[in-house]
């Protein structure tokens, strides 16, 4: 979420209260052109906020308009936090380590921003290494992953051989996610120990089916696979990671092509959500030993194979992805346009109220003011979608 809509913004001090108006007031010109892919009208903007040398975020945006990786640490930003907050506050015992980004520390949150931009532009260059570090240092700082740094780290954790590790890291957050009554994982779970090797009871396996986020779940599955093999543990998590989010394996194993880009603002578990999962890992499942080990498991292809959403039609994929999605809500699938549009009169409210969900999501991630009427599900679609 852009910094005006949060603490910062509210208490006038956006960019940690270092920052002269007049270079805010161009960054946010430049964030807002390049949100919108005016890339060449940014840069500019982005050059005269660039002469406060306080703004982080300023030479965070323009390492974004360059792809230049070398511009994130151009200036010494942790000079700066040194001089204003201490010498030993990157220390692990000093007085910030862990509050990094918090209310009381608003001073930190650009450099916070400036870590998350160079994590997302490592991992775009491909240097899985250096973004790993970057995010386990943002971890470290900030435990409590206000930047959901955390759903990054496991596939690149995976990516650089370190399954053991990104197993660890996986059932610490799923455990915490599904029990909000865990604390905070030590350094946002990456004080790395021996992950379980134990099977889970059932009645825990059931509550992680419902419950926990599905890109965790697939991510402790592939960990399990490439630490352990085919075992009855890598299958109880396969079968977990199944049941959260059916949507993930069943393109995996219907070998459609990797989402290029993540949409960043999808609902738990949703169609979107597994879209951003595949984005960052898909291509680490299309490994054959890996699809192979899917694709033969059979409890995992009933989970996936769907029906057709009319109740009355009893219409089964035979394979993975066969029938199409519901334009609107993608949730529901067809076996073809004529039970869609049978089923339209009975699908309509709810397919209305996830299109609508959605588009609210999406104003907030794009910081787009809303009032509160806004947030009241309304009318919606008055002709039935396409099937995709």
């Amino acid at each position: 979420m852009d910094k005006r809509f949060g603490a910062e913004g509210k208490l006038g001090i956006a960019g940690g209260g270092l920052v002269s108006e007049e270079s805010q007031r161009n960054l946010q010109i430049a964030e807002d052109l390049y949100r919108k892919g005016k890339y060449t009208d940014a840069l500019p903007h982005v050059q005269i906020a660039l002469k406060d040398r306080n703004n982080f975020d300023a030479i965070i945006q323009l390492a974004y308009l360059t792809s230049d990786l070398s511009l994130s640490s151009s200036f010494s930003t942790r000079a700066l936090l040194i001089s204003r907050l201490g010498a030993d506050c990157f220390d692990d015992n000093g007085p910030c380590v862990g509050r990094f980004g918090d209310s009381g520390l608003l001073l930190t949150r650009p450099y916070m921003r400036v870590l998350q931009g160079l994590g997302r532009m490592c991992f775009d260059a491909k240097q899985y290494e250096k973004a790993a570090r970057t995010i386990i240092e943002t971890l470290r700082l900030n435990p409590s992953d206000e930047l959901y740094q955390r759903w990054w780290l496991a596939p690149l954790l995976i990516r650089t051989g370190r399954f053991a590790d990104a197993l660890f890291f996986c059932q610490l957050w799923i455990h915490r996610d599904v029990d909000r009554s865990v604390g905070t994982p030590i350094r946002g779970g990456t004080a790395f120990r021996a992950p379980s090797d134990k099977l889970l009871p059932p009645e825990t396996e059931e509550t992680y089916a419902q419950r926990a986020p599905c890109g965790m779940m697939h991510s402790a599955a592939l960990a399990a696979f490439r630490l352990w093999g085919r075992s009855p543990q890598t299958a109880q998590l396969l079968r977990i990671a199944a049941r959260t989010n059916p949507g993930i394996l069943a393109k995996i194993m219907a070998r459609r092509a990797r989402p290029t880009e993540g949409k960043q603002h999808a609902p738990m578990n949703g169609p979107d959500d597994a879209h951003d999962y595949l984005w960052t890992a898909q291509d680490l499942w299309m490994a054959p030993d890996v699809w192979n080990w899917v694709n033969e498991d059979s409890a995992v292809r009933a989970l996936i194979l769907k029906s057709c959403g009319r109740p009355e039609c009893a219409a089964q994929e035979t394979e993975a992805t066969q029938f199409k999605r519901c334009s609107g809500c993608q949730l529901v699938v067809y076996c073809g346009a004529s039970c869609q549009k049978t089923d339209w009169k009975r699908h309509k409210a709810d397919c209305n109220q996830r299109v609508e969900i959605k588009k609210i999501l999406k104003n907030i991630w794009k910081n787009k003011a809303m009032d509160s009427e806004v947030c009241v599900l309304q009318g919606g679609l008055d002709e039935w979608p396409t099937v995709l």
